[in-house]
């Protein structure tokens, strides 16, 4: 089966929002809004979201905003959502997307991407080491409400 990338529409939202569950196990998701923000982000001129999917399944998603920042004295490229169902992990899927998003990144004049991730994925960390990502800092967070 032929999967490629492809640009997120508001019709993919429904066969993404497994991936969500797989991405946070341990959080109890509020579908209407994941949808809100999904469908915000593929109708934003600052984020963008792609599917790897084949006719019939979305296997992957991930989405980036473009981000002003003075560290880098230009725009950058903040990854804020990569998955691959459970089913196709290890099968260079994951590679594929970060490829695309680098790709498009740089396509846009962005001057980094970058991307956080959980203390706990340890996996997903040597993913991205793997792929030239650095460790650079910790994420530091703290709530509004």
């Amino acid at each position: 089966m032929d999967y490629m990338i492809r640009k997120a529409t508001e019709n993919d939202f429904e066969m993404v929002y497994p991936l969500f569950e797989q991405l946070w196990p341990n959080r109890e998701l509020d579908k209407e809004a994941l949808k809100t923000v999904f469908n915000r982000g593929v109708t934003s001129d600052t984020d963008e979201l792609f599917c790897l999917a084949n006719s019939d399944e979305v296997i992957g998603f991930c989405a980036y905003a473009i981000v002003n920042n003075l560290w880098q004295a230009g725009y950058i490229s903040y990854m804020y959502a990569m998955v691959v169902d459970e089913k196709y992990r290890g099968k260079g899927f994951g590679t594929m997307l970060i490829e695309e998003a680098i790709r498009d990144s740089k396509n846009k004049g962005l001057k980094r991407l970058e991307l956080d991730s959980g203390f706990h994925r340890e996996k997903a960390h040597e993913f991205y080491l793997k792929l030239g990502f650095e460790k650079r800092a910790f994420l530091f967070s703290h709530p509004l409400s």
